[in-house]
């Protein structure tokens, strides 16, 4: 367990993600995988302060925090926010702002080393927008880290942002807090394409969660623990494949953008 939950909290883990019993493959064991994930690449970064947009139930704000990081945490849900940093134990050294994202302004808030939008870019109609907005959040070395939907990945069956005509039509749709909220996908590609209007570039890209995590293609039915060792040295094997083979099996990306200085090509690892 890498969270700081306090005793009452750690006696709920319906999800298996804190203790280890969501088995592989799993939509529990690619939830686990996911946050694992992204807390691995926000901790490699090792910022001193952070901003978490749709921060849900923190956790990854409460990791942050107990590296020493200044953390401060927002979520459209101001109220269940509030309520999730209460099981954490350093929940109380993390400044909750709760509310629409686009209203936080950095002359208030300050600017931090690593901006966090995790989930969200596929929920907004106007993806160069929330770049755009979460930029200003930055100091001069800051970063934004963000994780969403890979686009390529071969069961989706939502279109990709270049596919959608009318941004405007999703308008009423947008901010939606679940998988039904997704109004589109992106392409590595197509994220290049956004940041750079956003006057951003992508640093890196990482493609993960091939089916023998997810559970997808019926796969779940070999759930378990006997066999959770192969499923992971899948997922590991399938690391190492060309770019054009994981943006077809990944159904996941994570990305860290930076200030462009001269936009370049992204290109997954």
């Amino acid at each position: 367990m890498v969270r700081s939950l306090t005793p009452a909290a750690q006696q709920r883990d319906e999800h298996g993600w804190n203790f280890g019993s969501a088995w592989p493959p799993s939509y529990e064991a690619f939830g686990r995988m996911r946050a694992l994930a992204t807390l691995q690449k926000a901790r490699a970064l090792r910022p001193r302060s952070v901003l978490e947009v749709a921060a849900g139930d923190g956790s990854l704000s409460a990791c942050l925090a107990t590296n020493g990081a200044v953390v401060v945490a927002n979520d459209l849900r101001g109220e269940g926010l509030t309520e999730a940093l209460q099981t954490f134990e350093n929940g109380g050294e993390i400044t909750a702002l709760p509310g629409n994202c686009f209203d936080l302004d950095p002359a208030q808030t300050g600017r931090f080393e690593l901006v966090i939008a995790c989930e969200i870019i596929e929920h907004v109609a106007y993806p160069v927008d929330l770049l755009r907005h979460l930029r200003r959040f930055l100091n001069p070395e800051g970063r934004i880290l963000l994780s969403t939907p890979n686009g390529l990945y071969f069961r989706n069956a939502l279109p990709t942002y270049a596919a959608i005509e009318n941004p405007g039509s999703l308008e009423m749709r947008q901010f939606q807090p679940d998988a039904d909220g997704h109004l589109f996908l992106l392409t590595v590609n197509e994220l290049s394409d956004i940041a750079a209007q956003a006057d951003l570039r992508v640093e890196e890209v990482e493609l993960y969660a091939t089916p023998f995590i997810t559970g997808h293609c019926g796969m779940s039915r070999l759930s378990g623990r006997a066999a959770a060792r192969l499923w992971y040295s899948l997922e590991k094997l399938c690391q190492q494949l060309p770019s054009a083979f994981r943006e077809r099996l990944c159904c996941s990306m994570t990305a860290v953008l930076r200030p462009a200085v001269g936009i370049i090509e992204a290109r997954p690892r």
